[in-house]
């Protein structure tokens, strides 16, 4: 049986023949041999049935094996992949008792085979720790390794052997062969030990060793440092290095291991990415599940272009789903979607199969699937609200941003789950302090742009919010404003910390970021001036880099505010003009409202907008429409009638779709047209009637400072009418409409913030009442609140500082 001559035929032979007079020491040694003998033949071994007698004859005789032949027999039965648990069950009894007998090497061996087989023996492996433990330092190196792999693998919580079979390695390393080092490596970040220290010590000794490593060395060494979560970028170099040139030696999952450790290390390693997608991609057929997976989301983690490596494992996983777990599925749709790799195909069976197995799918898992999708604006509905029922009742598991990407996920894709909402309402109002910067923002945004109205939860993000907000990132800072204004909530003293935490670091905020906080602060009439201006500043210089909605929505936002910016103005007028043609129907409307409403001259803008928007007037929604029109009408554009004509053409389609400000700005834009080109009929024409009942409906309140002026008129004598109406709807503060003359009192907001400039909108009045014949005074409000007295008053009304003259009274 142990002649030169002997074979695993020869040995089962035997045997079968006289294996009834074998004793325990003859039983231990013939499965040993087998084992041994039969390495790279395990297949054949393995259905041949007088194997299973000999497991049976072993069992049977147990309890007379010693140490060693229960261990050599645990190993042989591992070795050769043979499944016999009623065997391990019997040496795990037999062995529990006794491991005091073990020498080092047995105690390892059996350790070692319990893994192996996959067979769950708590007990004994606690028994092996407890007699290992104080024996380790009689251990050889190889068996360090391999009884740390024995744990490891068999998932069995050690903390206290793990720690003292490193303190007994880290002295030996030198003496440790590459595949030992390679199996300590593994083994700690297996278990999830932190041994830093212990760590550095295995890098340092493999790094100038790293040629004698074989593929699967390599590979798992790479793995447990980026699981183990250890900066190595020395180790990390060299295995680029040494793996580079031999990954044609790789097997597919040494392969997507190596890629899935670089790309946790975030180690930037392009050549190494490169040969790994040479290799790969002519072997996908190998691949099995998992390493497709991996594959594929290493390269999406590394932001390495691969596009036909991607098709490659595209194609190799689509009709292979069915194979893949719950993380494989949601890994890999992950990767596509971060990669910006388009497969519709793909991502169509991945919602296939993933729809019927969701209870599977871990809480990030659900997560993931949902981000993906939504990144990838693969519509996919059943696939939503199958995550959407299976989530709702598990978001207590769910981490900080697995709720935060839930929200995102559902809002981005624009799937309405009130229900879904609502949940994760409940479960993130209590746990925010606990969310990261990006996470509240990320929340904040999905409530806001799924037009979900949740109260408490925007309390909640204002205050888990406002103390951290030097933390947040410009596109955090920036969706966090851009949330509450579009939700509509109140929160100055946010806003207030938003301002005060943003202005300092305009200069790294991206087009879209600038573009949205001002439109925010502008949306939420928070006053920022300082902010603005350091917008301004911020954005002039880079409006070439603005897409055409952050262009619009700039300008937009600084007349919405007020914000007297005339150079910034122009540089806006410089950079759209020629990019008009790239603004879709609102983006042109909002920029000729904006420069209309700040008063701002940009004639050749206008001019560009009135022939980029005459063609696709048909696109144009009824706001739209009365925004034009009234931007033209406001800054006194008179180049051709024809635009007017053309704009109320299309707008009197659908009036109904407008509230009183869109039509009282067709109200106006009418009067305009009527009174620069009263020979021509416009379509408004027809509904004059019902635009200026919608126009005298929004007509203000009287303010107490026009209250103010009139007393202090009746006093000097000029009898008036208050809040007078014209024929054509205007009102007008205090007037003698026999004569035609008027007091328009000016409060701030018929002024530019912080400025002596009047909007456009007072302008545009202003204009009207001069073209219908009135003689009209104004009375601004800075002038009056300088008056302390009733005599300065009176005396600055009589003066000659006003153009109307008051010592006219009406008859």
């Amino acid at each position: 049986m142990t002649g030169r001559g002997a074979t695993p035929e020869t040995i089962l032979s035997l045997v079968a023949v006289q294996g009834e007079n074998f004793d325990a020491r003859n039983l231990a040694t013939a499965a040993h041999r087998v084992a041994k003998l039969s390495r790279g033949r395990n297949r054949d071994v393995q259905r041949d049935r007088r194997v299973t007698a000999l497991a049976d004859a072993c069992r049977q005789r147990i309890q007379e094996f010693g140490a060693r032949a229960l261990a050599n027999t645990a190993w042989a039965f591992a070795t050769a992949r043979i499944k016999v648990p009623e065997l391990f069950a019997a040496i795990a009894g037999a062995a529990s008792s006794r491991l005091g007998e073990f020498n080092p090497q047995e105690l390892a061996n059996t350790a070692w085979a319990f893994a192996t087989a996959r067979v769950e023996a708590p007990e004994l492996f606690a028994a092996i720790a407890g007699a290992a433990s104080s024996r380790l330092g009689e251990f050889n190196p190889q068996e360090l390794a391999n009884t740390a792999w024995a744990f490891a693998t068999a998932r069995i919580e050690a903390p206290d052997l793990f720690a003292a079979i490193a303190g007994a390695a880290s002295s030996r390393l030198g003496e440790f062969n590459p595949q030992a080092l390679a199996n300590m490596a593994w083994a700690l970040a297996t278990a999830r030990i932190e041994a830093p220290e212990h760590f550095a010590a295995i890098a340092g000794a493999a790094s100038s060793r790293l040629g004698e490593f074989g593929p699967q060395g390599l590979a798992n060494t790479a793995w447990a440092f980026a699981t183990a979560r250890i900066e190595a970028p020395e180790l990390f170099e060299a295995i680029s290095r040494a793996a580079s040139s031999r990954l044609g030696e790789f097997n597919p999952q040494d392969v997507a291991n190596t890629a899935w450790a670089f790309a946790t290390a975030r180690i930037e390693a392009p050549e190494l990415f490169a040969a790994i997608a040479g290799a790969a991609s002519s072997r996908l057929g190998e691949f099995n599940p998992q390493a497709l997976a991996n594959m594929a989301w290493a390269l999406a983690t590394a932001r390495i272009e691969a596009p036909e490596l991607f098709a490659a494992i595209a194609g190799a996983a689509s009709s292979r789903l069915g194979e893949f777990s719950p993380q494989n599925l949601a890994n890999t749709v992950w990767a596509f979607a971060t990669a910006r790799i388009e497969a519709p195909e793909l991502f169509a069976a991945i919602s296939d199969a993933a729809s019927y197995r969701l209870d599977e799918f871990n809480p990030q898992n659900l997560a993931n699937t949902a981000w993906a999708f939504a990144t990838a604006r693969i519509e996919a509905p059943e696939l939503f609200a199958a995550i959407s029922g299976e989530a709702s009742s598990r978001l207590g598991e769910f981490n900080p941003q697995a709720l935060a990407n839930m929200a995102w996920a559902f809002a981005t894709a624009g799937m309405e789950a009130p229900q879904l909402f609502a949940a994760i309402a409940g479960a993130a109002s209590s746990r925010l302090g606990e969310f990261n910067p990006q996470d509240v923002a990320n929340t904040a945004w999905a409530f806001a742009t799924a037009g979900i109205e949740s109260p408490e939860l925007f309390a909640a993000i204002t205050g888990a919010a406002s103390s951290r907000l030097g933390e947040f990132n410009p596109q955090a800072l920036a969706n966090t404003a851009w949330a509450f204004a579009t939700a509509r909530i109140e929160a100055p003293k946010l806003f207030a910390a938003i301002a005060s935490a943003a202005s300092s670091r305009l200069g790294e905020f991206n087009p879209q970021a600038l573009a949205n906080t001002a439109w925010a602060f502008a949306t939420s009439g928070i006053e920022a001036p300082e902010l603005f201006d350091a917008i301004a500043l911020a954005a002039r210089t880079r409006l070439g880099e603005f897409d055409p909605q952050e262009l619009a929505n700039t300008a937009w936002a600084f007349a919405t505010a007020r914000i007297e910016a005339p150079e910034f103005f122009a540089a806006i007028a410089g950079t759209a003009s020629s990019r008009l043609g790239e603004f879709n129907p609102q983006n042109l409307a909002n920029t000729a409202w904006a420069f209309a409403t700040a008063g701002i001259e940009a004639p050749e803008l206008f001019d560009a907008i009135a022939l980029a928007a005459r063609s696709r007037l048909g696109e144009f929604n009824p706001q739209n429409l009365a925004n034009t029109a009234w931007a033209f009408a406001c800054i006194d554009w008179k180049k051709d009638p024809e635009v007017f004509t053309e704009l109320a053409y299309f707008a009197v389609t659908d009036l109904g779709a407008l509230d009183d400000r869109g039509l009282s700005q067709l109200h106006l834009a009418s009067l305009h047209f009527r009174l620069e080109w009263p020979d021509q009929s416009s379509p408004l024409s027809n509904y004059q009637e019902m635009l200026q009942v919608a126009y005298q409906r929004r007509d203000p309140t009287p303010s107490q400072l026009q209250r103010d002026v009139a007393t202090a008129l009746d006093r000097v004598g000029w009898v008036h009418v208050f809040e007078h109406v014209t024929e054509e709807g205007l009102s007008l503060d205090m007037a003698q409409p026999d004569a035609k003359r008027a007091v328009e009192v000016d409060g701030p907001y018929h002024y530019l913030k912080r400025s002596r400039v009047e909007n456009g909108s007072t302008r545009f009045k202003s204009r009207l009442l001069r073209r219908l014949g009135w003689d009209v005074a104004h009375v601004s409000f800075f002038e009056w609140e300088a008056l302390d007295t009733e005599q300065e008053q009176d005396s600055y009304l009589r003066g000659c500082r006003l153009q109307t003259k008051l010592s006219a009274p009406a008859q």
